[in-house]
C-alpha cells in the first residue's frame, strides 16, 4: 500500500471516531514511524511501504482510536518552539504552560539582579529547559517522580541545558527546605504547574477532547477535592521560607483565583492573568 492511501485511510477511521484533525495525527503518526518530517509524505505521496510499516501504523491508530494521546505515539511534543521527549511518565506540556514561561522570563529581563529559578513539579522539564535556554539564571527542577525525572534529565541533555539545570527528588520545595542552598538574601522565583484538576475530574473522560487524560499519571492531574490541595502544601512550605525574596508563578484552573488568593492570603501581592482564551490561567504570587 502506498503512503497516500494509507493515509486517506486512516484519516477516514480517525474522523469517523469524532476526531477533529483525523488527516493531520494520520501524518504525524506516520512521519513518526518512517522518521520523516509530514513533508516528505506529501511529496512521496506514491511510495509504496513496507509490511512492518503499515502494521506498525495500524496498531499506532489503533491505540489513537481508543483515546491514546498522539505524544505518547509517537514520543514527542512541541512545547515553546522545542521538541520534549514524553512517555507515560509525565504529563503531556500543554500550549496553555506556555503563558507561565513567559511572565517569568519577563519578570527576570526586569530583574537586574540574579535569581535562581525552581520549577517545581517539572515532570518532562519543558519549563525549567525552556527558561534554561531563554535565560542565564540557575536553575532547581523538582519531582516527586524518579520516573519523570529521568524523562526530565534526558530533555535537559538532549537541549544542552543539563550543566545549568540541579534536579532534586522531592515532595514539592522539600529539597529547598532542607538545602544549604537557601542563601536569606537570595532572589528567588518559584514555577509551579502542580495538578489542578478536582475530584471529578473522570467525568472529563466521556468527551473526545479529554479522554487522553486516563493515559496520563494521575499524581499529575488530580489536585484533591477541589484542586488545589497541593497548592495548600506549597503555600505551608513557602511560609517557614521567613524573609526570603520569593515570587511563585502558579498554572491554575480558570476558577481557582479566588481560592488562591485566600490560600496565599499571606502573600505580598496577588495577581491573575488569563490566557489566549480569555480563561484566567496564572496566578502571580509575590511573597516578600
Amino acid at each position: 500500500m502506498i503512503i497516500k492511501q494509507t493515509l486517506k485511510l486512516a484519516a477516514a477511521k480517525l474522523s469517523a471516531h469524532g476526531l477533529k484533525l483525523p488527516r493531520l495525527e494520520a501524518e504525524i503518526l506516520l512521519s513518526a514511524i518512517l522518521k520523516k518530517p509530514r513533508e516528505f509524505l506529501l511529496a512521496h505521496g506514491e511510495r509504496k511501504l513496507t509490511a512492518s510499516q503499515i502494521s506498525n501504523f495500524k496498531l499506532k491508530i489503533s491505540r489513537r482510536l481508543g483515546g491514546e494521546p498522539v505524544a505518547y505515539l509517537t514520543g514527542h511534543k512541541e512545547f515553546y518552539g522545542l521538541d520534549f521527549y514524553v512517555n507515560k511518565n509525565v504529563l503531556i506540556p500543554r500550549p496553555e504552560t506556555e503563558l507561565l514561561v513567559q511572565e517569568a522570563a519577563k519578570l527576570i529581563t526586569r530583574n537586574s539582579k540574579l535569581v535562581t529559578l525552581v520549577d517545581v513539579g517539572t515532570g518532562s522539564g519543558c519549563i525549567a529547559i525552556t527558561l534554561a535556554k531563554l535565560t542565564k539564571q540557575k536553575l532547581m527542577a523538582i519531582d516527586i517522580s524518579k520516573k519523570a525525572l529521568a524523562v526530565a534529565k534526558q530533555n535537559a541533555k538532549l537541549h544542552g541545558v543539563a550543566k545549568n539545570i540541579k534536579f532534586f527528588k522531592g515532595d514539592l520545595l522539600e529539597p529547598l527546605l532542607n538545602s544549604k542552598f537557601v542563601i536569606r538574601h537570595s532572589s528567588f522565583v518559584v514555577l509551579a504547574n502542580l495538578p489542578y484538576l478536582d475530584s471529578k475530574w473522570k467525568k472529563l473522560l466521556k468527551s473526545s477532547d479529554s479522554l487522553g487524560l486516563k493515559f496520563e499519571p494521575k499524581v499529575a492531574i488530580a489536585g484533591g477535592a477541589d484542586g488545589l490541595s497541593l497548592y495548600r502544601k506549597l503555600a505551608k512550605q513557602i511560609k517557614s521560607l521567613k524573609k526570603l525574596n520569593l515570587t511563585l508563578l502558579c498554572e491554575i484552573g480558570h476558577l481557582h483565583g479566588p481560592k488562591m488568593k485566600k490560600i496565599f492570603s499571606f502573600a505580598k501581592k496577588i495577581q491573575i492573568k488569563k490566557d489566549l482564551s480569555g480563561l484566567n490561567r496564572l496566578a502571580i504570587i509575590k511573597i516578600a
